[in-house]
């Protein structure tokens, strides 16, 4: 694919965004419909989201010799994921399923002989819960950082094919969410969150209040985001691969130290990463040369 035919149609990553923003939009409002969902609001706002993709292509022709532009434009289906992920919140209770964390909270010791988020619970130093909410706070910019890192290493190719495998990674993880929904272990736990700490754990209080919700434990979409991140920070090179990997590593840990996600929803993201790797290999072919 040439840089200049891709400046002049949707990307894959943006064709999915679209379809999956479009089909989450009208279960929204069927929902709304049925039940009176209150967070019909948000159809108006993927209708805008949806013109915005379409009129990329455009936008990526009228800045082609910006390389700064083009790159945003480019890596645009990134907020995208994040509006996607606060969809599949508004439709975790759309089949009216009770909560799963018993069920999860039993695999965990059937895998692991005892329950990892009540092993953690019992070291919290001040120190080491700094250094997981800092993991954990460092997983959006690397999202970011990576796809940049790419783009600048391996042009629009390897963005293309980063972006599209986090997608399908992504869809599978919001999607189970409303099959197997649970409210995660800080909701069915007491008393486990880790209260020590000093700047990255006051930032995570801000974010637990304003960016998550009750119902995204299973899988953790962070770590399949995070095992696919893994797989391209290889591709970067290896100074990038030095910085991510480590940091996606401890971020693993994290979710669990923080009472995010039992271990079996990290067990579950990973191998949702790992499967969707191949798959965006399969779809996309010989059309994203930098897949390869």
């Amino acid at each position: 694919m040439s840089q200049e035919s891709g400046r002049a149609k949707l990307f894959p990553a943006e064709k999915l965004i679209i379809l999956s923003v479009s089909f989450f939009s009208f279960i929204l409002l069927v929902d709304y419909f049925l039940r009176g969902n209150r967070e019909v609001f948000l159809v108006p706002v993927s209708l805008a989201v949806i013109l915005i993709f379409l009129y990329l292509p455009q936008l990526r022709q009228r800045y082609a010799e910006n390389r700064t532009r083009l790159f945003l434009l480019s890596a645009l289906t990134l907020p995208g994921y994040a509006y996607l992920y606060k969809l599949a919140g508004a439709l975790v209770q759309f089949l009216r399923r009770p909560w799963q964390d018993e069920l999860l909270a039993r695999l965990d010791l059937a895998i692991f002989g005892f329950s990892p988020n009540l092993a953690l619970s019992g070291f919290q130093p001040a120190w080491l819960t700094e250094l997981m909410m800092f993991s954990y706070l460092a997983y959006l910019p690397l999202v970011v950082w990576l796809a940049y890192a790419l783009f600048r290493n391996r042009d629009q190719a390897g963005l293309q094919s980063y972006t599209f495998t986090l997608g399908l990674a992504y869809l599978t993880c919001f999607l189970l969410f409303i099959l197997v929904p649970a409210s995660s272990p800080r909701f069915y736990f007491q008393g486990l969150t880790p209260e020590g700490g000093f700047l990255f754990r006051r930032l995570m209080n801000l974010v637990e209040t304003s960016a998550q919700y009750r119902g995204g434990s299973f899988p953790s979409a962070h770590c399949a985001a995070g095992t696919v991140m893994l797989y391209f920070s290889l591709k970067a090179g290896k100074k990038v691969a030095l910085v991510v990997i480590p940091l996606i590593i401890l971020f693993f840990v994290s979710t669990v130290y923080g009472q995010y996600h039992y271990a079996v929803d990290v067990l579950a993201g990973i191998i949702v990463g790992l499967v969707a790797i191949p798959i965006s290999k399969m779809i996309l072919g010989d059309r994203l040369p930098g897949l390869k």
